[in-house]
């Protein structure tokens, strides 16, 4: 089978085919063949090195956390799933493959609700914001949440997810993505570029969640949370609360307490009961030249949205017994 991994760091052009044997599933384990998988800012510190100090890594290195595939082999003591469930993979790394294996604690079955798309999309932000809504903020329905950079992958699950447990949303974001904010539900809209939202917004969230990506806000964040709220940081940026000592600080990264499982099933039951999206900034072809233009997406200010690359519609296209998951 192959993979798509680099041997050194540098640009799009390291990304090379790694020819490799396909694995076969342990105990608890399924092989999923891989029919696309989704590209984060992440991916992109791993290529050019900017995380090699953090989480060293041996060559070669295949990136990738989302991936969407179609179960081909279950391993002993697996139950709940059969050959042919479509199902979204939440992992480590390793996603740029033709097959991957999964614990069953890391997979849960595509609902009809999301597409191919949104499913491919949705893994990483869709587990980001679940974290931070059930176990950063433990977010109690009423309260008033304001959203930083609300219309990128992070920003926009969390409005949509945050509606659906009956919190008030502020939104902040560029004016070109406030018909976007309008769409995914924000009760309240804050047009950085227009206006000032840290005074417009003064002293109004319960919460606040900076999703901007490299965390430069401008103080806007402290000047919108209550004197006694919460405030969350996805980036890593260090935040000035001296004008608000009593306002609780939480960073958002790796936490062994935290359960992909039930964060999956959250997410399928909202795209079930309410619906949930994932917009798509560009979708690039299951090959070497698609994972190459993906990694140089990422390295420019592209459109709002997740980068996905996605099998032809032939591969994809289910055999007969898992038209249910369509």
């Amino acid at each position: 089978m192959n993979r798509f991994g680099f041997e050194e760091f540098g640009g799009p052009e390291v990304f090379e085919v790694i020819e490799a044997e396909q694995p076969a599933p342990k105990p608890g384990q399924v092989l999923i063949q891989v029919l696309g998988f989704g590209m984060n800012p992440y991916d992109r510190t791993l290529r050019t090195g900017a995380a090699a100090k953090s989480r060293p890594l041996p060559f070669p290195i295949v990136p990738g956390t989302d991936v969407m595939g179609r179960i081909v082999a279950l391993g002993d003591e697996v139950h709940d799933f059969e050959l042919g469930d479509i199902v979204m993979n939440y992992r480590p790394i390793g996603g740029y493959s033709e097959y991957v294996v999964a614990s069953t604690s890391k997979i849960v079955k595509k609902p009809t609700a999301l597409s191919y798309l949104d499913a491919t999309a949705l893994p990483q932000v869709g587990v980001a914001a679940y974290n931070i809504l059930h176990y950063l903020l433990q977010a109690v329905p009423g309260k008033t949440i304001a959203i930083e950079g609300a219309s990128g992958g992070v920003g926009a699950v969390l409005i949509q997810l945050a509606k659906f447990l009956k919190l008030n949303v502020i939104a902040t974001a560029s004016s070109k993505n406030e018909t976007y904010l309008r769409q995914m539900g924000a009760d309240e809209i804050g047009l950085y570029d227009q206006e000032d939202v840290g005074a417009k917004f003064a002293d109004r969230a319960d919460y606040v969640v900076n999703a901007i990506n490299g965390g430069h806000d401008n103080g806007a964040g402290v000047q919108m949370i209550k004197a006694d709220g919460h405030y969350v940081t996805v980036a890593y940026a260090d935040v000035d609360l001296s004008s608000k000592p009593n306002v609780t600080h939480s960073q958002l990264g790796p936490d062994k307490s935290y359960s992909t499982k039930d964060a999956l099933n959250f997410l399928v039951d909202v795209a079930i009961k309410w619906g949930l999206t994932v917009r798509v900034a560009a979708s690039e072809p299951f090959t070497l030249a698609g994972v190459q233009a993906g990694q140089a997406l990422l390295d420019t200010h592209h459109e709002a949205g997740k980068i996905v690359v996605m099998q032809d519609h032939k591969v994809i296209k289910p055999v007969r017994k898992d038209i249910n998951h369509l």
